[in-house]
């Protein structure tokens, strides 16, 4: 979703996969889609799976510059929420607003099982816009409906956000690992985290 421009109505665009290679299955699960508002445009295509992951390619067009973003995991989009959504659309400091579904198998995992613990979340957001400021202070507004974050649609490296993106218990786990694994930092680039201190008299790594 991009901000509302002059009189022109809001936008939403939506990439959608179904994995099925029927063209009638396919129609069959986009039309709620498009029947949820008036479509401006739409197109339907049936691909193989590495022509759908080239989207992200290097053709034109290109970016520039650096945005800044935010992100956030939610469990349910209520009213409350989206009410808050519109207004961050409305306030025209979001270059765009995205929300990406999880759920499903994602959620088949359990929250121990890897270094991702919120396997219950349902949705992923995403904001971007040009300013710290302006960026913080509408990830703020959003807060109150998220649970941790997700540091791959983050831009921020302070050290908080370390604490956002993993539970209590999943991060002492990450960090007892790096005590193991990588006790020097080696791997100290982006959202890296510190290894757990070595217990009191302790001479050996942390088991």
């Amino acid at each position: 979703m991009s901000p509302q421009r002059a009189a022109q109505p809001a936008i939403a665009l939506t990439r959608t996969v179904v994995d099925a290679s029927d063209a009638d299955t396919v129609v069959e699960r986009l039309r709620p889609l498009a029947e949820l508002a008036p479509v401006f445009a739409e197109q339907a295509q049936i691909l193989p799976y590495a022509a759908v992951m080239a989207n992200a390619g290097d053709d034109e067009p290109h970016s520039q510059g650096e945005p800044v973003s935010r992100s956030g995991l939610l469990r349910h989009i209520t009213p409350e929420f989206a009410q808050v959504a519109a207004q961050v659309l409305a306030s025209g400091l979001a270059h765009w607003f995205q929300i990406r579904a999880l759920g499903d198998a994602v959620s088949d995992v359990a929250p121990d099982a890897t270094a991702f613990a919120h396997r219950d979340a349902n949705f992923s957001l995403v904001l971007m816009g040009g300013s710290e400021a302006a960026v913080d202070a509408l990830r703020a507004r959003l807060e109150p409906f998220t649970e941790g974050t997700y540091l791959s649609f983050d831009s921020s490296l302070r050290p908080e956000r370390i604490e956002l993106a993993w539970p209590p218990q999943t991060l002492a786990r990450l960090r007892r690992l790096k005590a193991i694994y990588d006790p020097e930092s080696v791997f100290d680039d982006n959202f890296a985290i510190s290894p757990a201190a070595a217990p009191a008299g302790s001479s050996g790594g942390i088991r």
